[in-house]
């Protein structure tokens, strides 16, 4: 609902202002010991508070312009939203929120010339400042600081060149680099300083005929994300890709070719989706990425959020989505320190002067600094969980001086801490166990730190192990020792401030499994519920069999080669229980990914207790190891927030993911004999398309659909003439066709589609597959074929399967199986450098093509 994020409060304007936000209060906890149903409904009350739909709209968008290439960064658990300037304006323009349900106005945070017409300004915060990376009208980058996230931001260098959209990332050792937009795909250079620039390399991260922007990178785990856009951002076909590597943060990205682009829509009113970052959002677990989309003509755009979830190292973008969604997940605990007294909420175990300034920060500040203080969060995390911090030094301090955070507290006599040590420019870690301090360990912080600013200390405790991140960096990983606990705030031998505090007991992605996965969509099969046997799941077997460690419980999981992990080892009796987010109600297909070697495996699907298939057979994939989709067609899901269960019913296999799609319009049969015209039902084309002596002509490049992007299993027939080369034929199970470029190049988009496509070749006939690029599939000989010849061209689809024909409509050219199918999309003709006629389209309903679920 987009009430729900209109703006009812400003955020601070400068450092130590007064907050007009108030922390989250969340619902109390549910006791295990009350019954799964109960838990269920007092769960969904807390998803449905709030919601929150796309597109988002903000107070004090540019007028007719909106939001475009919006960037979110957090400081002192607070969010700052930058967004382009308007053509022709001056000054940026940011927003804050706390939640992503509550948002201030907008702020303008930078009013000097050079921000005419910025492009894509994004801030990094460092050691106290504020700095700021924007291209004014792409004309190359200017480096803005300033002490505040909201400004003002004053330039620091002159015009550093580097084309538009860069961005910075800072690795774990501290090291900068910065990432740029270029016709060769996106560049990246190491940088000496916040203002300095090295020598470019190129990150193999390219999209469409080369021109790539708005690069973003992340790291999770040890390995680098790289997110990027492309096509044009005047296009339909604007659209996200992603690549990864673990070698380093300029070292070659390797293109996830089977997954991207990753998130894409080019039909309807919600298209040209792309530019935008990722992060983690206020339950310190999620990741989401915002975006923005196309709205009416360009410069015309939309804010989006939606969330990111994660299988193993595999990036998962849950969208587009375009209708209420959950709102964003919150802490489970937070404190901003926006009121005048501690409160009861907060213990103080050692003593020590504990009060807050300006309802906007912690102080302790004993005349007695030579001692120890301790400030607790009076409820506990639970045993896995992340927790935030912020804290910053007060001068003059010791060679003995340490402040930073406790964790895992019982009592006094077991904890662990992790200190900011000045006079060794470290972060300091221990651990009490049994009354007795271990010895504690250092690691070094960046060489200009200044402990006297605002840092970020973030802890994740992911079963035995710690990891310890100072201002987003990676310190330090150590064995787990104290589990669940209560987490504060600690000073030794000195004074110290401290802001903003949460713990979730979420870690690792896992704040994803409850979440209410879009439909349309892709669930994975890791991502079952929680709640443990009977609830989240029923296995059969006691442990994980799989060897995959990802959610520490019963269910067998195992890495796989499709990317993450599987649920392996199923057998009958065992089932999976989803959260679920459908679209509308309405008849859906499903593709089920698995691998087995029986053959008389059997599935259900169930939404909440209505059985959706009755018992489906599986067919042999050929192995465990082998991968299929198999597409039952037609569920009848209502909409809204429901709960899907995977059952087995008989034989065994493994279980990687389900792909839901709009079943759309039914198929009827539909012909076009290109009389004098082009039948009304096209409702795509691009290139120059004529009728020639009653038939559909393209000399060049284009290509034009016709149907439902819900239709799945059809016969296509057309004749064909090739007048001047063969690459024209028909395309198959279409999705998101789109054109190329800045002026829409139907040259450019020749490959901008998802779809298959057959066409003849001088001696035969060729099957191919397109994902915003091409890939053959197969190719059989069919005779010789000759210019200005008409033949007749046909294609069954049935499943994963399709069968070419070629004049001879008995025996097919080409039978060929795809184990990662295209379930469903709609057909058409596509023509590529050549001039090709067709003639007599049509398209057909196969057999059973009408069969319903669960009416």
């Amino acid at each position: 609902m987009k009430d729900a994020v209109k703006n009812r409060a400003e955020a601070p304007q400068k450092e130590g202002e007064i907050s007009a936000f108030r922390a989250t209060v969340p619902l109390p906890s549910v006791m295990k010991h009350i019954q799964t149903l109960l838990v269920l409904t007092v769960a969904a009350s807390a998803a449905f508070a709030q919601s929150h739909t796309n597109p988002v709209t903000l107070n004090g968008e540019w007028s007719s312009y909106g939001i475009g290439d919006p960037y979110i960064m957090k400081y002192r658990g607070t969010y700052y939203l930058y967004c382009s300037t308007k053509n022709r304006n001056t000054g940026v323009k940011c927003w804050s929120t706390k939640d992503f349900i509550t948002w201030s106005d907008a702020i303008t945070c930078a009013e000097d010339p050079v921000t005419r017409t910025a492009y894509a300004p994004e801030v990094v915060y460092w050691n106290g400042t504020f700095y700021m990376y924007t291209s004014p009208g792409g004309g190359g980058h200017y480096v803005l600081s300033s002490d505040s996230p909201t400004g003002p931001f004053l330039p620091v260098t002159g015009n550093v060149g580097r084309s538009i959209d860069g961005s910075v990332f800072i690795d774990d050792d501290g090291k900068w680099y910065f990432y740029r937009a270029s016709n060769n795909g996106i560049l990246g250079c190491p940088m000496p300083s916040p203002t300095e620039f090295g020598d470019e390399v190129n990150l193999n991260a390219r999209m469409g005929y080369g021109w790539t922007e708005a690069p973003c990178v992340i790291k999770r785990d040890g390995t680098y994300y790289l997110l990027y856009s492309g096509n044009h951002v005047l296009s339909n076909g604007y659209r996200v890709d992603y690549g990864k590597n673990t070698n380093g943060a300029i070292s070659a990205y390797a293109p996830r070719t089977a997954q991207n682009p990753i998130l894409i829509k080019t039909e309807g009113s919600f298209v040209g989706l792309a530019h935008g970052t990722a992060f983690i959002g206020p339950d310190l677990d999620t990741y989401y990425f915002t975006y923005h989309n196309l709205t009416g003509r360009y410069p015309n755009r939309n804010l989006n959020f939606d969330r990111i979830g994660w299988n193993g190292d595999k990036l998962l973008l849950m969208g587009p989505t375009y209708w209420e969604q959950q709102a964003f997940q919150q802490a489970d605990r937070s404190d901003f320190f926006d009121r005048d007294e501690l409160g009861a909420n907060w213990l103080t175990p050692n003593g020590g002067n504990w009060i807050i300034q300006h309802r906007d920060a912690l102080l302790q500040n004993a005349p007695d600094a030579a001692a120890e203080y301790k400030a607790l969060y009076a409820d506990p995390t639970g045993e896995n969980y992340t927790a935030e911090f912020t804290v910053r030094g007060k001068q003059p301090a010791t060679d003995a001086a340490r402040f930073g955070v406790v964790f895992g507290y019982s009592d006094e006599a077991g904890y662990g801490t992790a200190l900011l040590c000045p006079s060794r420019n470290a972060l300091e870690i221990n651990f009490k166990t049994d009354n007795t301090w271990g010895t504690p360990e250092y690691y070094p912080l960046p060489g200009d730190c200044n402990p006297n600013v605002w840092h970020h200390l973030r802890i994740e405790k992911s079963g035995a192990t710690y990891r310890f991140f100072f201002d987003g960096m990676l310190k330090a990983t150590a064995a787990c020792r104290p589990g669940a606990g209560r987490i504060g705030y600690m000073t030794a031998r000195c004074h110290a401030d401290f802001g903003y505090i949460a713990f979730s007991n979420q870690v690792n992605g896992s704040g994803i499994y409850d979440i209410y996965k879009p439909i349309p969509g892709t669930v994975q099969a890791v991502h079952y519920n929680t709640g443990g046997e009977g609830a989240g799941y029923h296995d059969l077997t006691p442990g994980n069999t799989g060897g995959g460690e990802v959610r520490n419980d019963s269910v067998d999981v195992a890495s796989c080669t499709e990317g993450g992990y599987a649920v392996t080892d199923n057998q009958a009796g065992e089932w999976y229980r989803y959260n679920v987010n459908v679209k509308s109600s309405g008849l859906y297909h499903l593709g089920f990914r698995y691998a087995t070697g029986e053959t008389a495996s059997r599935v259900r699907i169930r939404q909440g207790d209505a059985d959706l298939t009755g018992t489906v057979a599986l067919p042999s994939s050929g192995g465990a190891s082998r991968w299929r989709t198999f597409t039952i067609k037609n569920l009848k899901l209502s909409a809204g927030f429901q709960t899907i269960r995977m059952e087995i019913v008989n034989g065994g296999l493994d279980f990687y993911e389900m792909e839901f799609k709009e079943a759309g319009t039914p198929l009827v049969g539909l012909t076009d004999r290109f009389d004098t015209a082009f039948s009304e039902d096209w409702n795509y084309a691009d290139g120059t398309w004529n009728i020639e002596s009653g038939e559909a002509s393209l000399n060049g490049y284009g290509k034009r659909t016709i149907g439902d992007a819900g239709w799945t299993d059809y016969t296509v027939q057309t004749d064909i003439t090739c007048l001047n080369g063969y690459d024209g034929g028909l395309i198959l199970r279409v999705n998101n066709p789109s054109q190329g470029g800045a002026g829409r190049d139907p040259a450019l988009g020749t490959d901008y589609l998802q779809a298959y496509f057959i066409h003849l070749l001088p001696d035969g006939v060729s099957l191919g597959k397109h994902n915003y690029s091409y890939a053959p599939l197969a190719t059989a000989t069919a005779g010789k074929h000759v210019p200005d010849r008409k033949y007749t061209l046909r294609a069954v689809v049935a499943g994963a399967n399709i069968k070419v024909y070629v004049d001879d409509m008995e025996t097919p050219k080409i039978d060929y199986t795809d184990p990662d199918p295209i379930i469903s999309g709609k057909v058409g003709l596509r023509v590529r450098n050549a001039h090709v006629r067709f003639d007599n389209f049509s398209v057909t309903a196969n057999a059973g093509e009408d069969t319903v679920y669960n009416l």
